[in-house]
């Protein structure tokens, strides 16, 4: 059944809308409107052919796209927010509590994404 892995794509997306718009809200974060724009809008256009996939796909390629999904925002928030030598990170921002929230939350909401789909996509390749 599919309806776990769409559930918690859409609630990590959510969780990523969040997390943009406290880079446009809070002030600790350094981030312009431009900069933001320029990194959101191909951001989502990939997540949006994501998420379609995720919902209208058989079953072995949502479950392949959904743990795709959960792995590359553990990787992506990691690499740009949480490593001391990233492009963006917060350890060196002033970000509020919310911001810190909107980091960690979304990877572990991807992780959880990624560990519900990786068996799902084993069980449709192996029954191919």
């Amino acid at each position: 059944m599919r309806r776990p892995i769409v559930l918690w794509s859409a609630v990590l997306l959510a969780l990523i809308a969040a997390h943009d718009l406290s880079h446009a809200l809070d002030d600790g974060l350094e981030t312009s409107l431009g900069a933001l724009a320029l990194v959101a809008t191909p951001q989502w256009i990939v997540l949006a052919l994501a998420m379609a996939i995720i919902v209208r796909a058989d079953a072995g390629r949502s479950a392949l796209t959904a743990f795709a999904l959960g792995l590359g925002i553990v990787v992506g928030f990691g690499a740009v927010h949480l490593l001391p030598f990233s492009p963006a990170p917060y350890w060196e921002l002033e970000p509020s509590a919310v911001s810190w929230l909107l980091v960690f939350v979304p990877v572990a909401v991807g992780l959880v994404l990624a560990a519900l789909a990786w068996p799902r996509r084993r069980a449709v390749a192996a029954a191919a």
